[in-house]
C-alpha cells in the first residue's frame, strides 16, 4: 500500500480520505439544519447553504450525490427578490445520485427518489419517483415485491 501511495504522490495525485456520511450529517446539524438520527449524507451532496434555507431531513435517510435547492434566484436579473421555500424529507427516505429537489418540495416517509430525478412537486409517502420532472412510477411495496422475485 505504501508503494502505491508513493507512486500516486509522484504523479501529482493526492490521496484524500472521503468523509464518513454520518460525520457529514453531523456537520449539517452544526450549521443549523434539522437532520434526524441515523441519516447518511454523502460528501457528494450539495445542500443549499443560503441564510434562509429551511431544510429538514428525517431519521434513517440516505442522500447520495444529490442537490437540495431551497431557493430560486432566477428572477434576480428582473429586479425580483429571491424566492425561498422549505424542503422537507420524511423518515426512511432514499435520494438517488444526481437528483435535484427544488424549493417547496416535501418527500413523504419511506419514499425513494430515483437517480437523476428532478423533483418539482411533493412526493407521496411510500412511493418511488423518477424522471424529469419526477413522477410516481410505483409504490415501495411493489418495488420490494418485484425485487424479491428477482432474488
Amino acid at each position: 500500500m505504501k508503494k502505491l501511495k508513493n507512486f500516486l504522490v509522484l504523479f501529482g495525485m493526492k490521496l484524500r480520505k472521503i468523509p464518513n456520511p454520518i460525520i457529514n450529517a453531523q456537520k449539517f446539524r452544526f450549521r443549523g439544519y434539522k437532520i434526524g438520527s441515523g441519516t447518511y449524507i454523502y460528501s457528494t451532496c450539495s445542500i443549499d447553504k443560503t441564510k434562509y434555507a429551511k431544510i429538514t431531513i428525517g431519521k434513517n435517510c440516505v442522500l447520495t450525490g444529490c442537490t437540495l435547492l431551497a431557493h430560486d434566484a432566477s428572477l434576480f436579473a428582473h429586479d425580483k427578490p429571491t424566492f425561498f421555500s422549505p424542503i422537507t424529507i420524511g423518515d426512511n427516505c432514499f435520494i438517488g445520485w444526481q437528483s435535484i429537489i427544488l424549493p417547496g418540495v416535501t418527500v413523504g416517509d419511506n419514499s425513494i427518489v430515483g437517480a437523476g430525478s428532478v423533483v418539482t412537486r411533493d412526493v407521496p409517502a411510500n412511493s418511488v419517483v423518477a424522471g424529469n420532472p419526477a413522477r410516481v412510477i410505483k409504490s415501495v411495496d411493489e418495488l420490494l415485491e418485484k425485487r424479491s422475485k428477482l432474488s
